[in-house]
């Protein structure tokens, strides 16, 4: 009898099939070799024992050497590993639908995702006890030195969950055990009384268990963690966008700024700063780090993003603290009416978005102000430095960059010599709404004031290349001499790239 479409005994006959096969791919490969390579010494010179160039490769192949000196990677050889890791991953799938269908047979819930994983067999017992932890929590005298240690017992269990044994657990926590959990995990006072205890969990590590949590669990159970876990999605109320209806410095307007999921991949062809469109949140500060560093290490950019097998997205951050974390979301983002992203976004693909939705849950959290969207509207560009790449940024003034001095804090040399040396830089316009009028022609809508810009390059001749981070469709680069920027211009910063 099968188990949601899958008959495990049906699986293990194939899987000790795949087996023997892999065993005698060897010996296949070394007779098929000789037969080739006699048939190629009795033929005429000129022609070949064989019109396909992968069974004539194997002419003169009969040294049986193992794979992992090298040898057999071609049809019929190279078969030995590859039916062997098949074999070997579908054994462990089937332990795992055995492991699933006992718990359906006790009871627990089961999803369709979770039957075929590729983890370990889920074990009732460590559901039931972490269970048990969690509801214990309510009502329990946590004594004069605090809960965090009661926390930090619990989220360990949490952490060492399958995602079939922590969905189980999300199905059958009632929405009230959640809750309560949640709102322990993000009162980290101390009770007045005593000066040594300590309550909560702090913010990395809270970060990190529900980030497990939700990168794990069912879709039909994301909107009950939601509903536990607020804090898990930013806000966009706070912002101008929401406020106001739109950027005011680009002109960009909405109405009805609501939660959808894109249609867009991560990725179309690979990372580049002209992914990057800042749209109508007033984040331009972070905005423009972000697209120097995909210009500088668009593989670093890659390799901090992952989509999970439910669907939600991981972003490689950092904190305040220096700790280093994937930082787990939902797939949906502020969109307007008509389905447009309103946060930052790409030509087509998406991954701009859900680094600066990562940055808002991150940074938020760890500023005293505002939370969400708005928290990272309107700050320093060096700011953002540390939670992109763990590394503090630098001041390009008065001697903060290879000894500038007074009158050199604002040398194009200097922002050359940081470019070159492999760092993404960055510059500000003053808070000043008549240079918006009065600047030069040529920059057309691409300058603004109050905001910020990041260096794409330097002409021959020493002039600066500064990108908008609203992105190059209608706001192409533009070139700066010496005495612009001096006029135009402020506040050189710049971070080093991993």
């Amino acid at each position: 009898m099968g188990f949601r479409g899958f008959d495990a005994v049906k699986l293990t006959a194939l899987a000790n099939d795949l087996d023997t096969l892999a065993g005698s791919a060897g010996k296949l490969h070394n007779r098929l070799a000789a037969l080739l390579t006699t048939a190629q010494q009795n033929l005429p010179s000129g022609q070949t024992a064989s019109r396909d160039p992968e069974l004539q490769a194997l002419v003169g192949d009969l040294v049986p050497i193992p794979s992992f000196f090298g040898g057999r990677r071609r049809l019929p050889g190279s078969l030995t590993g590859e039916l062997g890791d098949m074999q070997s991953s579908m054994k462990r799938r089937i332990k795992q639908l055995e492991g699933v269908q006992e718990l359906a047979r006790n009871g627990y819930p089961v999803a369709d995702g979770s039957v075929f994983l590729d983890e370990n067999a889920p074990d009732a017992k460590k559901i039931e006890e972490a269970l048990r932890n969690l509801r214990a929590l309510s009502g329990k005298d946590f004594g004069t030195n605090g809960n965090r240690d009661d926390l930090e017992k619990v989220s360990a269990e949490l952490d060492g969950l399958t995602a079939a044994e922590i969905d189980a657990l999300m199905s059958k926590a009632s929405s009230k055990d959640l809750a309560f959990y949640n709102e322990l995990l993000t009162d980290t006072g101390d009770s007045g009384w005593n000066p040594f205890d300590k309550n909560g969990l702090p913010e990395d590590k809270r970060r990190y268990t529900l980030s497990l949590m939700l990168s794990k669990i069912d879709p039909q159970n994301v909107p009950k963690f939601q509903t536990a876990f607020p804090g898990m999605q930013p806000t966009f109320t706070n912002t101008g966008a929401y406020e106001q209806g739109g950027n005011n410095q680009n002109g960009m307007k909405n109405n009805g700024i609501h939660w959808e999921s894109p249609g867009d991949p991560l990725f179309v062809n690979g990372v580049s700063s002209e992914d990057v469109n800042q749209n109508q949140f007033g984040d331009c500060w972070y905005v423009a780090s972000l697209a120097g560093l995909a210009q500088k290490n668009p593989r670093f950019i890659q390799e901090g993003i992952k989509v999970n097998p439910n669907g939600t997205v991981s972003v490689r951050v950092w904190d305040k603290e220096g700790n280093h974390q994937w930082v787990t979301m939902t797939a949906d983002l502020p969109t307007d009416q008509n389905g447009n992203p309103i946060s930052t976004y790409g030509n087509g693909e998406s991954w701009p978005a859900y680094y600066e939705k990562a940055f808002a849950m991150v940074y938020s959290e760890d500023g005293d102000g505002e939370r969400g969207y708005g928290g990272i509207e309107g700050d320093d560009p060096k700011k953002s430095a540390p939670y992109l790449t763990g590394q503090e940024g630098e001041d390009l003034t008065t001697g903060g960059f290879l000894g500038i001095g007074e009158d050199e804090d604002k040398n194009l040399d200097s922002l050359k010599r940081a470019f070159e040396s492999g760092q993404v830089v960055t510059v500000s316009t003053p808070a000043d709404e008549s240079l918006d009028k009065n600047h030069p022609k040529e920059w057309g809508s691409t300058y603004h004031s109050n905001h910020a810009y990041y260096v794409r390059g330097f002409t021959d001749d020493g002039k600066v290349i500064l990108g908008n981070p609203w992105g190059t469709s209608g706001y192409p680069p533009i070139t700066v001499t010496q005495e612009q920027f001096n006029q135009y211009f402020q506040a050189p910063e710049a971070f080093d790239v991993p």
